[in-house]
């Protein structure tokens, strides 16, 4: 076989080959499929935070109507729903005392029965559901709708007393 054919062949098995690329993989179109919300950036709204499998913060958003950051302390404790549990969120807020003071970007929480440890994992998810979850609460409340979730620093005091933060909640979603 003289070069010239061995070449023609191997362009022609390459182009089958591509030209079968091209045809597709067998997946056939479909039509539109409600998945829900389209995604976007920063939502609006309530939002509480669980905590997941894998250890990190979700929000999660409510359509509660609430008059004031201390009552997202009560959905906290009430958990996740069935649906939100099944995908494999928890609350570490399910007990105990809380007293939830301050106004406009400074919210302190004190936990008189929780002692909290910032290194232990489960304490900092815990802190952060606290922290993620007040925040939004008081941006949500804010009548004129300037207040960020970021723009509230959220100070913890556990039992025993001392002081945790102030925090953001992008301290505990990273």
């Amino acid at each position: 076989m003289t070069l010239v054919r061995l070449r023609r062949r191997s362009t022609g098995f390459a182009l089958a080959v591509v030209a079968l690329g091209l045809a597709g993989c067998g997946v056939q179109p479909t039509g539109v499929v409600d998945a829900g919300e389209a995604a976007g950036g920063l939502t609006k709204g309530l939002r509480i935070y669980f905590v997941s499998e894998t250890g990190r913060l979700e929000g999660v958003t409510r359509a509660l109507p609430i008059r004031e950051p201390a009552a997202v302390i009560k959905l906290l404790m009430s958990g996740p729903s069935k649906a939100e549990q099944q995908a494999g969120l928890t609350t570490l807020i399910d007990s105990g005392r809380f007293d939830v003071t301050g106004k406009g970007n400074r919210i302190t929480v004190r936990t008189p029965d929780l002692a909290l440890d910032p290194a232990a994992l489960d304490d900092r998810n815990r802190t952060g559901q606290l922290v993620c979850s007040l925040a939004r609460a008081q941006a949500v409340l804010d009548e004129r709708g300037r207040t960020r979730p970021d723009d509230v620093r959220v100070t913890v005091i556990p039992e025993g007393g001392g002081e945790l933060g102030p925090y953001v909640c992008s301290d505990f979603l990273k």
